[in-house]
Parts: C-alpha cells; sequence; structure tokens
C-alpha cells in the first residue's frame, strides 16, 4: 500500500488481533497461492482480504475495501470480531434464534453469492436482529436475489466449466434476472453487475418470448450503455424477430 502503512506502528500493533497474509501476484510457474484470484473471485488487485481458519471470506471483497489508515482497518476488524462473537454464541447454543438469525444476515451481505435469499428473508423476521442490518439486507436484497443464480455461472465460467454445465447455470441466471424484472425489480445502475443483469434479463425474456419485458430490458440498457455498445445492435435484430403480443 501506498506510503508504507505496513510499515507504521499502528498497523503493526493491529496485528496481533490477525495473523496478515501478504500474497505477490506474480505469475510464476509452481507458484502455491497462483489461483487465489480465481479461487476467491477476485477481479483485480491490489485486494485486501479478512479469511478465517478455513479461508472463508469475512470481510473485503465486496464492497472494495482497503485497510490504509486505523479507521479502514478497525472497520474490517470491526465487523469480522462480531461474526466471531456470533459464531461462539451459536456453537455454545445452537438454539439461539437471535444469534443465528444475526449471523446469518452477516454472512450473507459479506457474501452474496453464496447466500440463500429465503434464509436471509427468514433471518430479517426474527425479533431482536439489529435494524441496522436488516436494513442493509433491504437495500441489497435484489442484488443478492440476482448473485444468487448469476454468482454460479461466473464462477463457472471463470474456471472453464464444461458447456453443458455453464448452459445449465446460465439458463438460470437467465431467468432470474427475467423475472425479476417482469415483477419489478432491478439492481442499482452503479452495481458492477449491471450489464450484466440486463443483458441476461434480455435474454431472458427473449427465451420466454415476453416481448414487453425485452423491450424494457433494451431500452434500458441502451439508455445507460448508449446505442453504439457492442450488444445493442445484436439485442435490436433479436428483438425485431420476435413476435408482436396481442393484449
Amino acid at each position: 500500500m501506498e506510503g508504507g502503512p505496513l510499515l507504521t506502528d499502528w498497523w503493526k500493533k493491529s496485528t496481533k488481533r490477525f495473523v496478515p497474509y501478504l500474497n505477490i501476484s506474480a505469475r510464476l510457474p509452481e507458484k502455491p497461492d497462483q489461483q487465489m484470484m480465481t479461487q476467491f473471485g477476485l477481479r483485480g488487485f491490489p485486494t485486501f482480504l479478512i479469511l478465517d481458519s478455513e479461508g472463508q471470506i469475512l470481510f473485503g471483497k465486496e464492497p472494495y475495501w482497503r485497510p490504509d489508515s486505523p479507521e479502514n482497518l478497525e472497520a474490517g476488524l470491526a465487523e469480522v470480531e462480531t461474526i466471531f462473537r456470533l459464531k461462539k454464541r451459536v456453537s455454545e447454543n445452537p438454539e439461539d434464534k437471535l444469534s443465528k438469525a444475526h449471523l446469518t444476515l452477516i454472512l450473507g451481505l459479506l457474501n452474496p453469492d453464496q447466500c440463500s435469499v429465503a434464509e436471509m428473508e427468514a433471518a430479517c423476521k426474527v425479533e431482536g436482529v439489529p435494524a441496522e442490518v436488516v436494513g442493509r439486507w433491504l437495500r441489497e436484497r435484489s442484488r443478492i436475489r440476482f448473485l444468487e443464480a448469476f454468482g454460479p455461472y461466473r464462477n463457472a465460467f471463470s474456471t472453464g466449466a464444461e458447456k453443458e454445465e455453464l448452459a445449465r447455470l446460465r439458463k438460470a441466471a437467465m431467468e432470474r434476472a427475467f423475472t425479476m424484472v417482469r415483477d419489478g425489480e432491478s439492481i442499482g445502475e452503479d452495481d458492477p453487475d449491471f450489464r450484466a443483469f440486463w443483458v441476461l434479463a434480455f435474454d431472458g425474456a427473449m427465451e420466454a418470448k415476453d416481448r414487453r419485458v425485452a423491450t424494457r430490458c433494451l431500452k434500458t440498457y441502451t439508455d445507460v450503455f448508449g446505442v453504439a455498445d457492442r450488444f445493442v445492435k445484436g439485442m435490436k435484430e433479436r428483438l425485431e424477430e420476435l413476435p408482436v403480443q396481442v393484449e
């Protein structure tokens, strides 16, 4: 990190609370951690993550996190220490519904492409769960609902899965995006998966022969990315071939 935070007193003091690991992302043959970018679904570096002893991401992937100040580092550590406290409570008392629900929401928000929307919804309804965590879920629900279907497809694509498996997962992502748009739900324009969402929603609408939804998808996509975007021409041509629906 620029400015040398790794050598500062505040950083050295903070590392008493965790074990730092530095991965130099050089592409070298037989490098043991060469696949870390793919393994954790990362898109670039530097990327800073906090992992548990089993290698599960606890903090840092989404949103982008840079622990280059005491405040930023503390924000990540505080979140993680809350997780450890909740895990301990659940381990000691499996019937603790409040701690279990709180933990479900936090882990789901930290790893949206691995969470269950149904479990998150149920956790929200448990009395006593902090309102701030529930509010975060309500704001992120649409995005997480999409990632529940899109995440497996993206991961399979990045790891070079078989064509049949890719096709199956892509179809599931298409259906999820299409259903969301049809039901009046979408993700924010500032979301990194915004483009993928509308392309998949359009493809899902075409698969379902739903011209109304396909038209909306194309309009939204074109409004944001412009008529010169590489996908727009093909989308328009496909839409023109779709029969007009009679109300």
